[in-house]
């Protein structure tokens, strides 16, 4: 027995895990440095580039060398799916406006790694979940705290006009950590309040009673 090295250690290959030991892959989570724990003994493969639809880890590209030590070594979760895949959420923000980003990937929520996160990623979570873009603003080096669990995506590049995060450029592989991870700022919808103008020869408003608890007015329509 040996452990497997992270390094391009994805969800794809979390997938051929959980099927061949006939668990379910709605949630599927690849996880890496360690995240269980470092092994012993050998490091058996490295470098796992499988497609999803092998039938053993070993019908997948990999390298039998190694450069890696036990800290890298890699761990799968297998489930059902937590949440519909590319929803986002914001988390632990002080409004419902604002907070950590978290996207839905593989069935499962994660954060999303700060490289190249800027506005233009910012509007498309705006606009994705309903609230105005005007002015939203990106934050990055985990703004709103550190989230926990996987990383989903790294290297997003949104053009701003994407209805989805997952739209955009991303990479699903990250050389992160959650101190990285990433936030946003939308603003919410206001709703201007539009008081009707009532032309002057109609405006015939008679007080006729002014207290400091009620004021009772009439209204005497002009004489045609």
């Amino acid at each position: 027995w040996g452990t497997v090295c992270d390094d391009f250690w994805t969800v794809p290959d979390a997938i051929v895990v959980c099927n061949q030991l006939g668990y379910p892959t709605g949630g599927v989570q690849a996880l890496k440095q360690a995240y269980f724990g470092q092994g012993s003994g050998p490091i058996h493969i490295d470098d796992v580039l499988c497609n999803g639809n092998e039938t053993l880890l070993l019908d997948c590209d990999y390298e039998p060398d190694h450069n890696c030590a036990h800290f890298e070594d890699a761990g799968v979760v297998c489930g059902e799916a937590q949440c519909t895949e590319g929803d986002v959420r914001l988390v632990d923000g002080s409004t419902i406006y604002e907070g950590r980003v978290e996207v839905c990937y593989s069935g499962v929520w994660g954060t999303v790694c700060d490289d190249f996160w800027g506005t233009q990623d910012a509007t498309v979570v705006c606009n994705q979940l309903g609230f105005s873009s005007e002015g939203a603003l990106a934050f990055s080096q985990a703004y709103f705290g550190a989230g926990s669990g996987p990383i989903n995506i790294d290297d997003v590049q949104c053009g701003g006009g994407e209805s989805n995060l997952l739209e955009c450029n991303f990479n699903p592989t990250h050389n992160c950590f959650h101190s990285e991870d990433s936030g946003v700022q939308c603003q919410s919808f206001v709703t201007p309040t539009t008081v009707p103008l009532v032309p002057e020869k109609i405006q015939n408003l008679a007080l006729q009673h002014v207290n400091t608890t009620a004021v009772n007015i009439t209204w005497n329509p002009p004489v045609s």
